[in-house]
């Protein structure tokens, strides 16, 4: 026969249901954000994919691209200064080279001209 369940036994039987709603409803609410944060989500890709076709259409490089071609400019400026006997020296930061004022530049002299024989 089946047993009788006391009244302490169901009492927590009770507060077993009453966790096991809440932590349905919790689960309902995280899964209904995950899915609001998923359309965000795949919106402000789709905006940034748009957004870097619209630069390449006009030419504008991307980061990669920029970054290749500073590591090849590295790279050839080590082998003209290998060339030439020159140390290299070293880049200053961006923003300490914004800094510093432009050289100024004497204005090139015009070579003598030669007197014909």
């Amino acid at each position: 026969m089946a047993k009788k369940l006391k009244k302490n036994d169901d009492q927590q039987l009770d507060a077993v249901r009453m966790s096991s709603q809440e932590i349905w409803q919790a689960g309902l609410a995280a899964f209904a954000k995950a899915q609001e944060d998923e359309g965000k989500f795949f919106s402000m890709q789709l905006f940034e994919e748009r957004v870097l076709r619209a630069l390449s259409s006009i030419g504008v490089p991307t980061r990669q691209e920029i970054d290749a071609l500073n590591q090849r400019i590295d790279v050839l400026t080590k082998q003209v200064a290998a060339l030439s006997g020159k140390a290299v020296a070293k880049k200053a930061a961006p923003k300490e080279a914004a800094k510093q004022p432009a050289a100024k530049k004497s204005p090139a002299k015009k070579p003598a001209a030669k007197k014909a024989k």
